[in-house]
Parts: structure tokens; C-alpha cells; sequence
């Protein structure tokens, strides 16, 4: 599977102390080890697919990785996700963790799983969404180049959920070309495969109300130069049930709320330089 590759700067240091206002209920030390791979879910409302993707990651993730965890992370479903987690989690016991949480929206309970990754000490952190568009067939390609850079992100080339979405994620890039002087190729993209050392405080940079926080992060990280990135083209599945987290007729509305937060995060970056 072909790759892009942009190397530059070092490795930075090891961040410590991420102060986030998130109670952490995994004990690192249960099993004796470390994980080498958190694997982040955030999970609203996913009730219909959510045990198909569990299941799936999980026949997938067992071919790579011996030392891994998954942190379903549920964001305050008002269905029945929260109580399939738990009886995921009974069946597969310490490869997935359930945590629960008021409803602050998918990009910040990205946040606190990256956090949770963190303190866990895990090398590596892997997000994917809990509405089965991640397909896991892709996933040895990043594992196979995760010492090659910092960050692995898919492209979405291919998407089964409508010509619209691949408009939106071009847009998107265009913005943020324009505006911000910064390139990520598919910035919304949830297949990304990390340093969890190398994000740690560069997701403290970004606010606690930030909507879109993925984006966020993807702009940080390629403003940083000391962070080298992999891309590996990825196709998107048509999700499995539930309501997508942004919905197209309220794309506009929401492009504008994100330059602003853009904006507002980046001049208090400057400010504290």
C-alpha cells in the first residue's frame, strides 16, 4: 500500500503532568505492564454499531499487537452504548476499558482519550470512530510504518457515504491552506496512528470548548516542525446506524465557528510564546 512521507526536526521531549480536568479509572499497572497501543473509541449514541466494531477491531488489533488496550470512551449516549460497553468489556475483560462521561462532543472526548493514553503510558495512540467507517483492513499498513514518523494519518480516497463528504474534506483542506498557511490533507480524519509522547502537549494547547478538537490537533501538529507525518490512503466506509457528529447542512455554519476557534487558539498560542 503506497505511503507519503515528510521527515523533519528531532523527537521531542517526553511531556509530563497533563493537567486536564478528567478522572482517570484504569490503573496502569493491572496487568503488570504497559500497554503498547491505546486504541481511542469515542462512542455517542452508536448503539447499533458499536459491538460490530468492537469485535472486529479486536480480531484485528490480536494480529499485531500483543500489548494493547482499547478505551471506549462513551460520551453520554442517551441509548443503550453505554450498557453494550459494559458487557463488551465483561467478555474481553482488560483488552477494553469503558469510561463514562457528561456529553462534551466527539472532538474533546478524543481529547481525554489521548490523556487517558498518556497516563496509561502507552507508546502509541490510535483513534477510530464507533460508527464501523474505520475499516480495520487497513490498519497493519500503519503499524507496519509506525517507526518511520511521529504521526500516520489516512487520506480518505474512497468513501462509501457520498460524494458530499469528500467536497467537505476538500474544502476543509482549502480553508486551511488559505487561512492558516498550514496543509493536512484529510485533517478530520479519525484512522491516525500517534506518538502518544509526542502529543501530549500539544493537545494541551488546545481549549476545553473546542468543538471540532481533531482538527484542532491536526493543525498543531503540522505547525509543529519538530513532529514528522506518514499519510497512507485509506477508503471510508458507509457508517452502521446512529447520526453523524456533523451534519452537511450545517457544514457552513460550523466552518465558520472553526476558523474562529482556529484563530482564538492560535493568537493565545502566540501570546504565551
Amino acid at each position: 500500500m503506497p505511503h507519503y512521507t515528510e521527515t523533519c526536526g528531532r523527537l521531542p521531549p517526553k511531556q509530563k503532568n497533563f493537567d486536564m480536568a478528567f478522572n482517570l479509572s484504569i490503573d496502569a499497572s493491572d496487568d503488570g505492564t504497559r500497554p503498547e497501543l491505546a486504541v481511542i473509541i469515542p462512542v455517542y449514541n452508536e448503539q447499533d454499531s458499536i459491538q460490530k466494531v468492537i469485535h472486529e477491531w479486536i480480531e484485528e488489533l490480536e494480529k499485531y499487537c500483543q500489548r494493547y488496550v482499547i478505551l471506549a470512551i462513551d460520551d453520554g449516549s442517551r441509548d443503550n452504548s453505554l450498557a453494550i460497553l459494559y458487557q463488551l468489556q465483561k467478555q474481553f475483560e482488560k483488552r477494553i476499558r469503558v469510561v463514562s462521561r457528561p456529553n462534551r462532543g466527539h472532538g474533546q472526548t478524543c481529547l481525554e482519550g489521548y490523556h487517558h493514553a498518556g497516563e496509561l503510558g502507552a507508546r502509541y495512540v490510535f483513534q477510530i470512530d464507533s460508527d464501523w467507517q474505520c475499516d480495520p483492513r487497513y490498519f497493519s499498513a500503519f503499524w507496519n510504518v509506525r517507526h518511520r514518523a511521529l504521526v500516520v494519518s489516512g487520506i480518505r480516497t474512497t468513501r462509501d457515504d457520498g460524494w458530499k463528504r469528500i467536497v467537505v474534506t476538500k474544502t476543509l483542506r482549502l480553508m486551511l491552506l488559505l487561512a492558516f498557511r498550514v496543509d493536512c490533507p484529510d485533517a478530520n480524519v479519525p484512522y491516525r496512528l500517534m506518538r502518544t509522547d509526542a502529543i501530549q502537549g500539544i493537545v494541551r494547547q488546545i481549549p476545553g470548548d473546542f468543538h471540532l478538537a481533531n482538527v484542532a490537533l491536526a493543525v498543531l501538529l503540522r505547525r509543529d516542525k519538530s513532529v514528522t507525518h506518514t499519510f497512507i490512503p485509506i477508503g471510508f466506509r458507509q457508517r452502521y446506524g446512529g447520526e453523524p457528529s456533523v451534519k452537511l447542512p450545517l457544514f457552513g455554519r460550523k466552518a465558520i465557528e472553526l476558523y474562529r476557534d482556529i484563530q482564538a487558539m492560535l493568537t493565545n498560542q502566540s501570546r504565551q510564546a
